[in-house]
Protein backbone atom coordinates (compact mmCIF):
# COMPACT_ATOMS: atom_id res chain seq x y z
CA UNK A 1 0.00 0.00 0.00
CA UNK A 2 1.35 3.38 -1.11
CA UNK A 3 1.90 5.84 1.29
CA UNK A 4 0.82 9.25 0.95
CA UNK A 5 3.95 12.19 1.23
CA UNK A 6 3.36 15.66 0.59
CA UNK A 7 7.02 17.28 -0.47
CA UNK A 8 8.57 20.85 -0.85
CA UNK A 9 10.73 20.23 -3.36
CA UNK A 10 13.71 23.55 -3.18
CA UNK A 11 15.28 22.54 -6.34
CA UNK A 12 16.45 24.48 -9.36
CA UNK A 13 16.86 21.05 -11.78
CA UNK A 14 13.69 19.61 -13.60
CA UNK A 15 15.83 16.69 -14.09
CA UNK A 16 17.40 16.20 -10.26
CA UNK A 17 13.71 16.92 -9.28
CA UNK A 18 12.50 14.21 -11.55
CA UNK A 19 14.78 11.85 -10.09
CA UNK A 20 14.38 12.32 -6.48
CA UNK A 21 10.65 11.91 -6.53
CA UNK A 22 11.02 8.62 -8.96
CA UNK A 23 13.45 7.09 -6.31
CA UNK A 24 10.33 7.98 -3.41
CA UNK A 25 7.86 6.46 -5.58
CA UNK A 26 10.16 3.25 -6.41
CA UNK A 27 9.58 3.25 -2.35
CA UNK A 28 6.38 3.11 -2.15
CA UNK A 29 5.51 6.50 -1.63
CA UNK A 30 2.17 8.11 -3.01
CA UNK A 31 3.98 11.47 -3.63
CA UNK A 32 2.67 14.97 -4.39
CA UNK A 33 4.99 17.47 -4.79
CA UNK A 34 5.76 21.11 -5.30
CA UNK A 35 9.06 23.15 -6.67
CA UNK A 36 10.22 26.27 -5.50
CA UNK A 37 13.73 28.02 -6.44
CA UNK A 38 13.69 31.76 -4.66
CA UNK A 39 12.48 33.03 -1.61
CA UNK A 40 9.60 34.38 -3.10
CA UNK A 41 7.97 31.14 -4.05
CA UNK A 42 9.41 29.10 -1.03
CA UNK A 43 7.41 31.96 1.43
CA UNK A 44 4.10 31.39 -1.02
CA UNK A 45 4.22 27.61 -0.14
CA UNK A 46 4.89 28.06 3.15
CA UNK A 47 1.51 30.21 3.81
CA UNK A 48 -0.08 27.01 3.13
CA UNK A 49 0.86 24.48 5.56
CA UNK A 50 -0.02 20.99 3.95
CA UNK A 51 3.20 19.38 3.81
CA UNK A 52 4.96 16.63 5.07
CA UNK A 53 8.51 17.10 4.35
CA UNK A 54 10.89 19.87 2.83
CA UNK A 55 13.99 18.52 0.26
CA UNK A 56 16.34 21.11 -0.62
CA UNK A 57 19.20 21.31 -2.90
CA UNK A 58 21.64 22.58 -0.89
CA UNK A 59 22.95 25.60 -3.84
CA UNK A 60 20.50 27.67 -5.89
CA UNK A 61 21.11 30.59 -8.11
CA UNK A 62 19.89 33.42 -5.68
CA UNK A 63 19.22 30.47 -3.09
CA UNK A 64 20.21 28.20 -0.52
CA UNK A 65 19.41 25.05 1.51
CA UNK A 66 20.28 27.77 4.64
CA UNK A 67 17.80 30.36 3.52
CA UNK A 68 15.16 28.08 3.17
CA UNK A 69 15.58 26.70 6.35
CA UNK A 70 15.73 30.17 7.94
CA UNK A 71 12.22 30.44 6.32
CA UNK A 72 10.90 27.31 7.59
CA UNK A 73 11.87 28.61 11.29
CA UNK A 74 10.11 31.77 10.69
CA UNK A 75 6.91 30.02 9.48
CA UNK A 76 7.11 28.22 12.92
CA UNK A 77 6.63 24.77 11.09
CA UNK A 78 8.87 21.40 12.90
CA UNK A 79 8.97 19.63 8.95
CA UNK A 80 11.39 17.47 8.50
CA UNK A 81 14.18 19.05 6.27
CA UNK A 82 16.82 16.93 4.68
CA UNK A 83 19.44 18.51 2.02
CA UNK A 84 20.13 17.02 -0.98
CA UNK A 85 23.29 17.48 -2.95
CA UNK A 86 26.50 17.29 -5.08
CA UNK A 87 28.87 18.16 -3.17
CA UNK A 88 28.36 19.02 0.29
CA UNK A 89 31.73 19.21 2.87
CA UNK A 90 31.31 17.83 6.30
CA UNK A 91 32.10 20.95 7.71
CA UNK A 92 29.06 22.82 5.74
CA UNK A 93 26.81 19.43 6.74
CA UNK A 94 27.17 20.28 10.56
CA UNK A 95 26.50 23.25 10.32
CA UNK A 96 23.17 22.63 8.58
CA UNK A 97 22.24 20.21 11.46
CA UNK A 98 23.05 22.70 13.77
CA UNK A 99 20.84 25.17 12.03
CA UNK A 100 17.73 22.65 12.00
CA UNK A 101 18.56 20.47 9.17
CA UNK A 102 17.68 16.48 9.86
CA UNK A 103 19.72 14.59 7.11
CA UNK A 104 21.50 15.30 4.42
CA UNK A 105 21.89 12.92 1.68
CA UNK A 106 23.99 12.89 -1.63
CA UNK A 107 22.68 12.82 -5.28
CA UNK A 108 25.21 10.43 -5.80
CA UNK A 109 23.63 7.98 -3.08
CA UNK A 110 19.89 8.36 -3.54
CA UNK A 111 19.19 4.90 -2.41
CA UNK A 112 19.39 6.24 1.49
CA UNK A 113 16.97 9.08 0.63
CA UNK A 114 13.67 6.96 1.39
CA UNK A 115 15.06 5.32 4.29
CA UNK A 116 15.59 9.17 5.67
CA UNK A 117 12.50 10.24 4.62
CA UNK A 118 10.69 7.52 6.83
CA UNK A 119 13.06 7.81 9.77
CA UNK A 120 12.61 11.46 10.31
CA UNK A 121 8.62 11.36 9.38
CA UNK A 122 8.58 8.49 11.95
CA UNK A 123 10.64 11.63 14.32
CA UNK A 124 8.13 14.25 13.38
CA UNK A 125 5.43 12.52 14.16
CA UNK A 126 6.87 12.08 17.07
CA UNK A 127 7.38 15.18 18.06
CA UNK A 128 4.15 16.26 17.10
CA UNK A 129 2.83 13.96 19.92
CA UNK A 130 5.11 15.16 22.44
CA UNK A 131 4.05 18.29 21.71
CA UNK A 132 0.41 17.40 21.86
CA UNK A 133 1.25 15.66 25.06
CA UNK A 134 2.95 18.41 26.27
CA UNK A 135 0.33 20.85 25.45
CA UNK A 136 -2.58 18.95 27.18
CA UNK A 137 -0.48 18.33 30.48
CA UNK A 138 0.07 22.05 30.33
CA UNK A 139 -4.08 22.78 29.65
CA UNK A 140 -4.97 20.29 31.92
CA UNK A 141 -2.24 21.86 34.62
CA UNK A 142 -3.97 25.39 33.88
CA UNK A 143 -7.47 23.89 34.36
CA UNK A 144 -6.62 22.03 37.71
CA UNK A 145 -4.71 25.14 38.77
CA UNK A 146 -7.21 27.39 38.02
CA UNK A 147 -9.51 25.13 40.18
CA UNK A 148 -7.68 25.33 43.05
CA UNK A 149 -6.89 28.97 42.77
CA UNK A 150 -10.41 29.49 42.60
CA UNK A 151 -11.33 27.33 45.56
CA UNK A 152 -8.82 29.12 48.21
CA UNK A 153 -5.90 25.82 47.59
CA UNK A 154 -2.04 27.24 47.12
CA UNK A 155 -0.13 25.10 45.07
CA UNK A 156 3.52 24.66 45.07
CA UNK A 157 5.80 23.47 41.50
CA UNK A 158 9.02 21.23 42.67
CA UNK A 159 11.46 21.01 40.28
CA UNK A 160 13.39 18.62 42.30
CA UNK A 161 16.92 18.20 40.68
CA UNK A 162 17.60 22.50 41.06
CA UNK A 163 15.55 22.73 43.84
CA UNK A 164 13.79 25.75 42.59
CA UNK A 165 9.83 25.58 44.09
CA UNK A 166 7.06 27.85 42.38
CA UNK A 167 4.84 29.16 44.68
CA UNK A 168 0.91 30.22 43.29
CA UNK A 169 0.02 33.70 43.98
CA UNK A 170 -2.78 31.81 46.29
CA UNK A 171 -0.03 29.61 48.22
CA UNK A 172 1.91 33.02 49.04
CA UNK A 173 -1.09 35.33 50.00
CA UNK A 174 -2.48 32.96 52.28
CA UNK A 175 0.47 33.36 54.48
CA UNK A 176 0.71 37.36 54.01
CA UNK A 177 3.19 37.54 51.53
CA UNK A 178 3.09 39.15 48.22
CA UNK A 179 4.85 37.14 45.24
CA UNK A 180 8.21 36.90 45.16
CA UNK A 181 8.74 36.89 48.92
CA UNK A 182 9.01 33.55 49.75
CA UNK A 183 12.15 32.54 48.76
CA UNK A 184 11.83 30.57 45.22
CA UNK A 185 13.62 26.84 46.72
CA UNK A 186 12.37 24.18 48.77
CA UNK A 187 14.63 25.65 51.34
CA UNK A 188 12.51 28.68 51.59
CA UNK A 189 9.57 26.21 52.22
CA UNK A 190 11.10 24.35 54.61
CA UNK A 191 11.81 27.92 56.11
CA UNK A 192 8.35 28.16 56.72
CA UNK A 193 7.80 25.27 58.92
CA UNK A 194 7.21 25.49 62.47
CA UNK A 195 10.57 24.51 63.78
CA UNK A 196 8.43 21.65 66.25
CA UNK A 197 6.70 20.31 62.97
CA UNK A 198 10.12 20.31 60.98
CA UNK A 199 11.51 17.09 61.45
CA UNK A 200 8.50 15.00 61.33
CA UNK A 201 7.60 16.63 58.27
CA UNK A 202 10.71 16.26 56.85
CA UNK A 203 11.08 12.55 58.07
CA UNK A 204 7.41 12.21 55.85
CA UNK A 205 8.79 13.37 52.89
CA UNK A 206 12.21 11.15 52.99
CA UNK A 207 9.99 8.43 53.56
CA UNK A 208 7.31 9.03 50.73
CA UNK A 209 10.48 9.79 48.29
CA UNK A 210 11.29 6.01 49.80
CA UNK A 211 7.96 4.74 48.72
CA UNK A 212 7.13 3.94 52.18
CA UNK A 213 4.10 5.93 51.10
CA UNK A 214 1.30 6.04 48.30
CA UNK A 215 1.83 10.16 48.63
CA UNK A 216 2.97 13.49 50.82
CA UNK A 217 0.28 14.05 53.25
CA UNK A 218 0.98 16.39 56.11
CA UNK A 219 -0.52 18.68 58.38
CA UNK A 220 1.86 21.54 60.55
CA UNK A 221 1.78 24.87 61.17
CA UNK A 222 3.67 27.39 58.68
CA UNK A 223 4.67 30.67 59.70
CA UNK A 224 2.81 34.06 58.25
CA UNK A 225 4.45 36.95 57.77
CA UNK A 226 2.92 39.04 60.26
CA UNK A 227 5.22 36.55 62.50
CA UNK A 228 1.87 34.18 63.72
CA UNK A 229 1.16 30.90 62.74
CA UNK A 230 -1.13 29.15 60.74
CA UNK A 231 -2.23 25.74 60.44
CA UNK A 232 -2.39 23.72 56.89
CA UNK A 233 -1.86 20.88 55.06
CA UNK A 234 0.52 19.64 52.20
CA UNK A 235 -0.78 16.90 49.92
CA UNK A 236 0.67 16.40 46.77
CA UNK A 237 2.65 13.69 44.67
CA UNK A 238 5.70 13.34 42.57
CA UNK A 239 4.70 14.04 38.91
CA UNK A 240 7.90 13.45 36.95
CA UNK A 241 10.69 10.73 37.10
CA UNK A 242 13.47 10.36 34.80
CA UNK A 243 14.32 7.03 32.55
CA UNK A 244 15.95 5.69 35.56
CA UNK A 245 12.85 6.22 37.71
CA UNK A 246 14.52 9.18 39.83
CA UNK A 247 11.90 11.71 40.64
CA UNK A 248 12.19 15.10 38.29
CA UNK A 249 8.99 17.32 39.92
CA UNK A 250 6.77 17.66 42.58
CA UNK A 251 3.66 19.28 42.99
CA UNK A 252 1.18 19.99 46.04
CA UNK A 253 -1.38 21.49 47.04
CA UNK A 254 -1.35 23.72 50.05
CA UNK A 255 -4.69 24.09 51.94
CA UNK A 256 -5.30 26.60 55.17
CA UNK A 257 -6.79 24.18 58.02
CA UNK A 258 -7.44 27.68 60.00
CA UNK A 259 -11.34 27.17 59.99
CA UNK A 260 -11.20 23.25 60.30
CA UNK A 261 -8.73 23.62 63.50
CA UNK A 262 -11.04 26.33 64.71
CA UNK A 263 -14.17 24.31 64.70
CA UNK A 264 -12.24 21.36 66.14
CA UNK A 265 -11.12 23.26 69.27
CA UNK A 266 -14.81 24.52 69.33
CA UNK A 267 -16.08 20.65 69.09
CA UNK A 268 -13.37 19.76 72.18
CA UNK A 269 -14.70 22.03 74.35
CA UNK A 270 -18.27 21.31 73.54
CA UNK A 271 -17.13 17.47 74.19
CA UNK A 272 -15.47 18.46 77.49
CA UNK A 273 -18.51 20.23 78.25
CA UNK A 274 -20.97 17.77 77.57
CA UNK A 275 -18.52 15.31 79.10
CA UNK A 276 -18.50 17.17 82.42
CA UNK A 277 -22.80 17.63 82.23
CA UNK A 278 -22.99 13.69 81.60
CA UNK A 279 -20.46 12.95 84.53
CA UNK A 280 -22.56 15.58 86.13
CA UNK A 281 -26.54 13.69 85.38
CA UNK A 282 -24.58 10.51 85.76
CA UNK A 283 -24.16 10.76 88.98
CA UNK A 284 -27.37 12.65 90.32
CA UNK A 285 -28.82 9.61 88.45
CA UNK A 286 -26.83 7.31 90.36
CA UNK A 287 -28.03 8.51 93.24
CA UNK A 288 -31.41 8.84 92.29
CA UNK A 289 -31.69 5.07 91.36
CA UNK A 290 -29.51 4.35 94.94
CA UNK A 291 -32.20 5.69 96.72
CA UNK A 292 -34.90 3.87 94.18
CA UNK A 293 -33.31 0.21 94.57
CA UNK A 294 -33.28 1.56 98.61
CA UNK A 295 -37.07 1.94 98.33
CA UNK A 296 -37.25 -1.45 96.56
CA UNK A 297 -35.65 -3.32 99.40
CA UNK A 298 -38.25 -1.19 101.98
CA UNK A 299 -40.77 -2.15 100.01
CA UNK A 300 -39.58 -5.92 100.00
CA UNK A 301 -38.93 -5.72 103.53
CA UNK A 302 -42.97 -4.44 103.95
CA UNK A 303 -44.33 -7.20 102.05
CA UNK A 304 -42.25 -9.60 104.37
CA UNK A 305 -43.66 -7.68 107.12
CA UNK A 306 -47.11 -8.04 106.37
CA UNK A 307 -45.93 -11.38 105.78
CA UNK A 308 -45.09 -12.22 108.95
CA UNK A 309 -48.11 -10.77 110.84
CA UNK A 310 -50.59 -12.22 108.24
CA UNK A 311 -48.70 -15.35 108.54
CA UNK A 312 -48.16 -15.50 112.35
CA UNK A 313 -51.79 -14.60 113.13
CA UNK A 314 -53.30 -18.01 112.51
CA UNK A 315 -51.24 -20.03 114.76
CA UNK A 316 -50.48 -17.73 117.53
CA UNK A 317 -54.57 -16.91 117.99
CA UNK A 318 -54.79 -20.75 117.62
CA UNK A 319 -52.44 -21.02 120.59
CA UNK A 320 -54.54 -17.96 122.37
CA UNK A 321 -57.78 -19.91 122.06
CA UNK A 322 -56.40 -23.10 123.06
CA UNK A 323 -54.34 -21.57 126.36
CA UNK A 324 -57.74 -19.91 126.92
CA UNK A 325 -59.60 -22.81 126.85
CA UNK A 326 -56.68 -25.10 128.59
CA UNK A 327 -57.10 -22.10 131.61
CA UNK A 328 -61.28 -22.68 131.54
CA UNK A 329 -61.01 -26.11 131.80
CA UNK A 330 -57.98 -25.89 134.69
CA UNK A 331 -59.90 -23.42 136.98
CA UNK A 332 -62.79 -25.40 136.50
CA UNK A 333 -61.02 -28.56 137.79
CA UNK A 334 -60.06 -26.67 140.49
CA UNK A 335 -63.41 -25.43 141.53
CA UNK A 336 -64.72 -29.10 141.47
CA UNK A 337 -61.54 -29.97 144.01
CA UNK A 338 -62.65 -27.13 145.81
CA UNK A 339 -66.25 -28.00 146.42
CA UNK A 340 -65.69 -32.37 146.74
CA UNK A 341 -67.54 -32.44 143.33
CA UNK A 342 -64.79 -34.19 141.34
CA UNK A 343 -65.51 -37.14 140.07
CA UNK A 344 -62.72 -40.00 138.41
CA UNK A 345 -64.61 -39.77 135.16
CA UNK A 346 -64.40 -36.09 135.41
CA UNK A 347 -61.04 -35.78 136.19
CA UNK A 348 -60.26 -37.90 132.83
CA UNK A 349 -62.49 -36.16 130.73
CA UNK A 350 -60.61 -32.87 131.90
CA UNK A 351 -56.72 -33.91 131.43
CA UNK A 352 -57.93 -35.29 128.46
CA UNK A 353 -59.43 -31.87 127.11
CA UNK A 354 -56.26 -29.84 129.11
CA UNK A 355 -54.08 -32.42 127.11
CA UNK A 356 -55.48 -31.30 123.81
CA UNK A 357 -55.25 -27.65 124.55
CA UNK A 358 -51.43 -28.44 125.41
CA UNK A 359 -51.09 -30.17 121.83
CA UNK A 360 -52.70 -27.09 120.14
CA UNK A 361 -50.30 -25.00 121.57
CA UNK A 362 -47.21 -26.79 121.26
CA UNK A 363 -48.03 -27.97 117.33
CA UNK A 364 -49.06 -24.08 116.96
CA UNK A 365 -45.84 -22.74 118.69
CA UNK A 366 -43.37 -25.09 116.67
CA UNK A 367 -45.23 -23.69 113.48
CA UNK A 368 -44.54 -19.75 114.84
CA UNK A 369 -40.79 -21.19 115.21
CA UNK A 370 -40.50 -22.23 111.70
CA UNK A 371 -42.35 -19.43 110.55
CA UNK A 372 -40.13 -16.81 112.52
CA UNK A 373 -36.91 -18.69 111.42
CA UNK A 374 -37.86 -19.01 108.02
CA UNK A 375 -38.76 -14.66 107.70
CA UNK A 376 -35.29 -14.46 109.94
CA UNK A 377 -33.54 -16.37 107.00
CA UNK A 378 -35.27 -13.91 104.28
CA UNK A 379 -35.37 -10.85 106.84
CA UNK A 380 -31.00 -11.11 107.26
CA UNK A 381 -30.49 -12.14 103.62
CA UNK A 382 -32.58 -9.09 102.20
CA UNK A 383 -30.94 -6.70 104.83
CA UNK A 384 -27.20 -7.54 104.67
CA UNK A 385 -26.66 -9.10 101.30
CA UNK A 386 -24.46 -11.16 102.70
CA UNK A 387 -22.73 -14.18 100.40
CA UNK A 388 -23.18 -17.79 102.38
CA UNK A 389 -23.50 -21.37 101.27
CA UNK A 390 -27.47 -22.43 101.05
CA UNK A 391 -29.86 -24.54 99.91
CA UNK A 392 -31.75 -23.45 96.76
CA UNK A 393 -35.07 -24.76 97.69
CA UNK A 394 -35.34 -23.73 101.28
CA UNK A 395 -34.09 -20.13 99.94
CA UNK A 396 -37.02 -20.26 97.52
CA UNK A 397 -39.42 -21.60 100.03
CA UNK A 398 -38.49 -19.24 102.60
CA UNK A 399 -39.65 -16.19 99.97
CA UNK A 400 -42.95 -17.85 98.90
CA UNK A 401 -43.57 -18.28 102.51
CA UNK A 402 -43.05 -14.20 103.18
CA UNK A 403 -45.66 -13.87 100.27
CA UNK A 404 -48.18 -16.57 101.35
CA UNK A 405 -50.88 -14.46 102.36
CA UNK A 406 -50.44 -12.03 98.85
CA UNK A 407 -50.53 -14.97 96.64
CA UNK A 408 -53.81 -16.43 98.85
CA UNK A 409 -55.28 -12.84 98.45
CA UNK A 410 -54.56 -13.29 94.90
CA UNK A 411 -56.64 -16.79 94.62
CA UNK A 412 -52.71 -18.11 92.99
CA UNK A 413 -51.52 -21.31 93.92
CA UNK A 414 -47.59 -21.88 93.92
CA UNK A 415 -46.14 -24.70 92.79
CA UNK A 416 -42.45 -25.50 93.89
CA UNK A 417 -40.49 -28.42 91.83
CA UNK A 418 -36.78 -27.94 93.29
CA UNK A 419 -35.48 -30.62 94.31
CA UNK A 420 -33.83 -30.56 97.55
CA UNK A 421 -29.66 -30.53 98.18
CA UNK A 422 -29.04 -28.27 95.13
CA UNK A 423 -25.94 -25.95 97.04
CA UNK A 424 -25.27 -22.74 96.07
CA UNK A 425 -22.35 -20.32 97.06
CA UNK A 426 -23.65 -16.96 96.40
CA UNK A 427 -26.15 -14.40 97.82
CA UNK A 428 -29.59 -15.55 98.72
CA UNK A 429 -31.03 -12.34 99.23
CA UNK A 430 -30.76 -11.43 95.94
CA UNK A 431 -32.30 -14.63 94.78
CA UNK A 432 -35.20 -13.76 97.33
CA UNK A 433 -35.28 -10.74 96.04
CA UNK A 434 -35.65 -12.06 92.45
CA UNK A 435 -38.30 -14.38 93.76
CA UNK A 436 -40.57 -11.66 95.11
CA UNK A 437 -40.40 -9.55 92.19
CA UNK A 438 -41.20 -11.86 89.44
CA UNK A 439 -43.89 -13.07 91.95
CA UNK A 440 -45.15 -9.98 92.17
CA UNK A 441 -45.29 -9.08 88.51
CA UNK A 442 -47.33 -12.17 88.11
CA UNK A 443 -49.98 -11.38 90.42
CA UNK A 444 -50.09 -7.24 89.89
CA UNK A 445 -49.33 -8.05 85.46
CA UNK A 446 -50.49 -11.28 85.00
CA UNK A 447 -52.85 -12.76 86.67
CA UNK A 448 -54.65 -9.02 86.96
CA UNK A 449 -58.60 -10.04 86.71
CA UNK A 450 -57.44 -13.59 86.56
CA UNK A 451 -59.25 -16.23 89.15
CA UNK A 452 -57.17 -18.91 88.73
CA UNK A 453 -53.45 -17.94 88.56
CA UNK A 454 -50.31 -20.40 89.03
CA UNK A 455 -47.32 -20.54 88.99
CA UNK A 456 -44.60 -23.33 88.70
CA UNK A 457 -41.21 -22.53 89.88
CA UNK A 458 -38.38 -25.18 88.81
CA UNK A 459 -34.73 -26.05 89.02
CA UNK A 460 -31.71 -27.92 88.10
CA UNK A 461 -28.35 -28.50 88.41
CA UNK A 462 -26.11 -29.03 85.43
CA UNK A 463 -22.21 -29.32 85.98
CA UNK A 464 -21.40 -25.69 87.36
CA UNK A 465 -24.61 -24.43 86.18
CA UNK A 466 -28.06 -23.70 87.68
CA UNK A 467 -31.21 -23.54 85.43
CA UNK A 468 -33.66 -22.18 87.44
CA UNK A 469 -37.26 -21.65 85.68
CA UNK A 470 -39.95 -19.57 86.31
CA UNK A 471 -43.43 -19.79 84.40
CA UNK A 472 -46.84 -18.88 85.14
CA UNK A 473 -50.47 -19.27 83.45
CA UNK A 474 -50.96 -14.99 82.99
CA UNK A 475 -52.01 -13.09 80.22
CA UNK A 476 -48.52 -13.41 78.81
CA UNK A 477 -46.76 -10.11 76.84
CA UNK A 478 -47.03 -9.26 73.19
CA UNK A 479 -43.94 -9.61 70.95
CA UNK A 480 -43.84 -5.92 70.19
CA UNK A 481 -43.56 -5.49 74.12
CA UNK A 482 -41.00 -7.91 75.21
CA UNK A 483 -37.94 -6.05 74.55
CA UNK A 484 -39.40 -3.51 76.99
CA UNK A 485 -39.99 -5.31 79.97
CA UNK A 486 -36.73 -5.45 81.65
CA UNK A 487 -36.14 -1.54 81.10
CA UNK A 488 -36.08 0.53 84.08
CA UNK A 489 -39.32 2.13 84.53
CA UNK A 490 -41.38 0.97 81.95
CA UNK A 491 -45.05 0.01 83.42
CA UNK A 492 -48.09 -0.92 82.07
CA UNK A 493 -49.49 -0.03 86.00
CA UNK A 494 -48.01 3.93 85.97
CA UNK A 495 -49.85 5.68 88.90
CA UNK A 496 -51.61 2.21 90.30
CA UNK A 497 -48.64 1.49 92.51
CA UNK A 498 -46.29 0.35 90.23
CA UNK A 499 -42.49 1.55 89.63
CA UNK A 500 -41.59 -0.07 86.66
CA UNK A 501 -38.34 -1.41 88.31
CA UNK A 502 -39.32 -4.78 89.01
CA UNK A 503 -37.92 -6.47 86.22
CA UNK A 504 -35.25 -4.44 85.56
CA UNK A 505 -33.92 -5.11 88.98
CA UNK A 506 -34.25 -8.76 88.58
CA UNK A 507 -32.39 -8.34 85.17
CA UNK A 508 -29.87 -6.51 85.93
CA UNK A 509 -29.27 -8.84 89.30
CA UNK A 510 -28.78 -12.03 86.85
CA UNK A 511 -26.25 -10.31 85.11
CA UNK A 512 -24.50 -7.99 87.32
CA UNK A 513 -24.52 -10.43 90.79
CA UNK A 514 -25.00 -13.83 89.66
CA UNK A 515 -22.96 -13.21 86.61
CA UNK A 516 -25.92 -15.42 84.63
CA UNK A 517 -28.04 -15.21 81.96
CA UNK A 518 -31.83 -14.52 81.33
CA UNK A 519 -34.58 -15.45 78.66
CA UNK A 520 -38.12 -14.32 78.35
CA UNK A 521 -41.19 -16.96 76.34
CA UNK A 522 -44.02 -15.62 76.27
CA UNK A 523 -47.10 -14.84 74.02
CA UNK A 524 -50.65 -13.28 74.43
CA UNK A 525 -52.77 -15.63 76.88
CA UNK A 526 -49.75 -18.28 77.14
CA UNK A 527 -48.21 -17.03 80.16
CA UNK A 528 -44.86 -15.92 80.86
CA UNK A 529 -41.53 -18.42 81.04
CA UNK A 530 -38.30 -16.84 82.48
CA UNK A 531 -35.41 -18.70 82.26
CA UNK A 532 -32.74 -18.19 84.52
CA UNK A 533 -28.77 -19.73 84.35
CA UNK A 534 -25.90 -18.83 86.91
CA UNK A 535 -22.99 -20.25 88.21
CA UNK A 536 -23.89 -22.80 91.28
CA UNK A 537 -20.84 -20.49 92.83
CA UNK A 538 -20.85 -17.35 91.91
CA UNK A 539 -17.94 -15.71 90.86
CA UNK A 540 -15.91 -13.47 92.94
CA UNK A 541 -16.88 -9.54 92.76
CA UNK A 542 -14.05 -7.25 91.70
CA UNK A 543 -14.39 -5.02 94.67
CA UNK A 544 -14.83 -8.06 97.67
CA UNK A 545 -14.65 -6.80 100.89
CA UNK A 546 -12.47 -10.27 101.76
CA UNK A 547 -11.34 -12.86 99.23
CA UNK A 548 -13.50 -15.22 99.58
CA UNK A 549 -15.51 -16.81 102.49
CA UNK A 550 -19.26 -17.54 103.49
CA UNK A 551 -19.39 -13.89 105.01
CA UNK A 552 -18.48 -11.96 102.31
CA UNK A 553 -20.58 -9.25 101.87
CA UNK A 554 -21.53 -7.40 98.29
CA UNK A 555 -21.70 -3.92 97.75
CA UNK A 556 -25.48 -2.95 95.98
CA UNK A 557 -23.33 0.50 94.58
CA UNK A 558 -20.80 -1.86 92.68
CA UNK A 559 -23.94 -2.59 89.59
CA UNK A 560 -25.91 0.38 88.13
CA UNK A 561 -29.53 -0.70 86.32
CA UNK A 562 -28.60 -0.72 83.13
CA UNK A 563 -31.22 -0.52 79.64
CA UNK A 564 -32.87 -3.53 78.75
CA UNK A 565 -30.48 -5.11 75.90
CA UNK A 566 -30.43 -8.71 74.60
CA UNK A 567 -31.58 -11.26 77.17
Amino acid sequence: MMTPLSILLVEDSDSDAELLLRCLRQADFDVSATRVDDEAGMRRALAAPRWDLVISDYNLPGFSASAALALLGEAGLDLPFIVVSNNIGEETAVLLMRAGAHDYVMKGNLARLAPAVKRELKEAERRRQHRAAAQALRDSEERWKFALEGAGYGVWDWDIPSGKVVFSSCCTAMHGYADGEIEASIAGRDALLHPDDRARVQAAMRDYFAGATPRFKQEFRASCRDGSWKWVLDNGMIVGRDEHGAPLRMICIHIDLSERKRAEQSLQELNEQLESRVEERTSELRQAMAQIIESEKLASLGVLVAGVSHELNTPIGNMVLAATALHDKLKELSGAIERNQLTRSGLQQGLAECLGASEIIARNGHRSNDLIESFKRVSVDQTSQRRRNFDLRTTVQDSLTALGAITRRAKATVELKIPEGIELDSYPGHLEQIINNVVMNSITHGFDGKPDGRIVIEARRDGELIELVYSDNGHGIAAELQHKVFEPFYTTKLGQGGSGLGLSIVHNLVQAIFKGQLRLDSAPGQGVRLQFTFPAQTPQPSSAVAAGGAGEQIDDDEFSIPPFGTI
